[in-house]
């Protein structure tokens, strides 16, 4: 009798679920995050950002708010931070697109760029501050040519700049974007590293005793031949910056090596390489890590390093 009364309960409770029914009403429409074209540009530049966000789903934005680039307060060392985009003006939104095609997305096969080689949001900006409290009139803002947000990027130098820009500047500007971008490709597994790379070094030799530089040439000499390279130079003297210094540096030394190689293959030219890449453990990472993201995406890194303007 139970099973009954459970079955009829069942009946009755479809019966009235039935009863209430009601038919589905319009869809609500789903609105695209942002209008294109925006208000502003020339016609013809308006249709490249509309043909670009076609073409791969990325908005390259001119027009937009604070709240959209990004408000940050970080309060851990007393100081807020606020990072803030200066809107530049529409009429280099033309030469703004030439100048990252140059710099960026000419060295990016369209699938890549497709499949998240260009983050969903581009900003375009005049410039990018942040504002530090605590400094005195006229020294509270720093500058920088990039700023990576979630995923989003935002670009520096949309204005008359643009046209008068010396091949050094445009160089040095285009070491800068491209350590930050390749971070954020590394950062949301936009690209990965294989395997191969981390099997050719030992990972598990202590720091040196002695630091690694000019004054201890035997410790780099003996670096060098672990296949590991430095994570950057200094600007003036050129005089390598090393990674594997201490303990600390020691206990990520995977995660500082893979840095130092994207460096150096996204920054360093051929002719800057060439002595480095006589220590065969530094070839053998460096032969495997050119040829994963050419086989696996399309990039050719040397290309990226060599351009010259």
């Amino acid at each position: 009798m139970k099973n009954i009364f459970i079955a009829g309960s069942l009946a009755a409770m479809l019966f009235v679920s039935c009863k209430k029914d009601k038919a589905i009403g319009t869809p609500v429409e789903i609105k695209p995050d942002y209008a294109l074209p925006q208000a502003g540009a020339s016609t013809a530049d308006n249709n490249r950002v509309v043909q670009l966000f076609n073409d791969y789903g990325s908005y390259f934005l001119y027009v937009y708010t604070q709240k959209d680039f990004e408000w940050t307060q970080a309060t851990s060392t007393g100081n807020s931070r606020i990072d803030t985009a200066v809107l530049g003006n529409p009429q280099y939104v033309g030469a703004m697109l030439d100048y990252l095609n140059d710099v960026w997305l000419k060295f990016l096969p369209a699938d890549f760029k497709k499949k998240g080689g260009i983050p969903y949001r581009i900003f375009l900006a005049d410039s990018i501050r942040q504002y530090r409290t605590g400094y005195p009139p006229g020294m509270e803002y720093l500058y920088t040519d990039i700023k990576v947000s979630g995923k989003a990027i935002g670009f520096a130098g949309m204005n008359s700049g643009l046209l008068t820009m010396t091949p050094a500047v445009k160089t040095t500007r285009k070491l800068a974007l491209t350590t930050a971008i390749w971070n954020y490709y590394l950062g949301n597994n936009i690209v990965d590293i294989p395997a191969s790379f981390y099997n050719v070094s030992n990972y598990t030799a202590a720091a040196p005793a002695t630091p690694l530089n000019t004054s201890n040439p035997a410790n780099v000499e003996a670096y060098r031949q672990k296949g590991f390279l430095p994570n950057g130079y200094n600007a003036v003297s050129g005089a390598p910056f090393e990674w594997h210094n201490g303990a600390f540096s020691w206990t990520n030394a995977k995660s500082n090596d893979i840095s130092a190689f994207i460096f150096n293959l996204t920054q360093r030219t051929d002719a800057q390489m060439a002595s480095y890449l006589t220590y065969p453990l530094i070839r053998q990472k460096w032969d495997i890590l050119v040829n994963h993201f050419q086989t696996k995406y399309g990039i050719d890194v040397r290309a990226i390093a060599n351009a010259t303007y």
